[in-house]
């Protein structure tokens, strides 16, 4: 049996080739992916590890516009690493003033954090990452370092407002 050890490249046609180039040339770029393949109707960018092309579509193909819901392409995720990740991309595509059709945020359920964006054609694309949200970082308090009522009489907070409250009810 053979196993497929991961996804080498996807092709996407796209309508206006130079539009589409300089959309994705900032995009991936924005992504750490670098270009690495230039024909005159063809690029391919990557990231070391996945091969992202674009192709002109044809004639044909130009003469209409991509409609999600037919048959082929529904959408493309980016797996990110983190939900400040997924922050900054949907900043960086804002900044650009590229499409945003959802922002940054849970959909789904609590670990799947999302942007939703379209290319200059239209088709969706998102950057994603499906881990359980960070825990809320625990307060640490700081002993006073030679000062303060704590650090002279080591009492407990509630010895000292039981203190307090005797001392006052005794008018002292």
């Amino acid at each position: 049996m053979a196993r497929v050890v991961g996804i080498d490249h996807l092709v996407l046609s796209v309508g206006d080739f130079a539009r589409s180039k300089e959309f994705y040339r900032r995009l991936l770029g924005f992504l750490g992916f670098k270009l690495k393949y230039e024909y005159p109707d063809m690029a391919g960018w990557s990231n070391g590890r996945t091969l992202f092309w674009i192709s002109a579509a044809d004639k044909k193909g130009r003469k209409r516009k991509y409609r999600k819901g037919d048959i082929g392409f529904h959408h493309y995720a980016f797996e990110l690493s983190s939900r400040s990740d997924v922050d900054a991309l949907g900043a960086f595509l804002e900044k650009n003033t590229m499409t945003v059709l959802d922002p940054p945020g849970e959909y789904y359920d609590d670990k799947y954090y999302a942007v939703y964006f379209a290319d200059p054609d239209g088709m969706k694309l998102e950057g994603m990452v499906y881990k359980p949200r960070p825990k809320a970082r625990a307060r640490v308090r700081r002993r006073n370092k030679g000062r303060g009522h704590n650090h002279c009489c080591r009492r407990s907070l509630p010895a000292v407002h039981t203190a307090l409250a005797i001392s006052r009810s005794l008018n002292f």
